[in-house]
């Protein structure tokens, strides 16, 4: 039809730009998600586990100071 000079059907350019758009609006859509998370579904600091322990009655209180204590150092 235009003999050589388009190489490929316009559909080919507005399915390419739909898939870069795509890609681009996930990419940011699970940065934002996932970007407090850490690739192993986030972590707890070393005082929030500690606390929890305390709480659940795994640690006494004595053993929860002295651990507090040696987590500062």
């Amino acid at each position: 039809m235009f003999w050589g000079y388009h190489s490929f059907h316009p559909i080919f350019g507005i399915l390419f730009f739909i898939l870069l758009f795509s890609f681009l609006f996930l990419r940011i859509f699970m940065w934002r998600r996932y970007r407090y998370q850490g690739c192993f579904g986030g972590r707890e600091d070393a005082f929030s586990i500690l606390q929890k322990r305390l709480v659940n009655g795994e640690i006494n209180e004595e053993e929860y100071l002295r651990l507090k204590e040696v987590l500062k150092k």
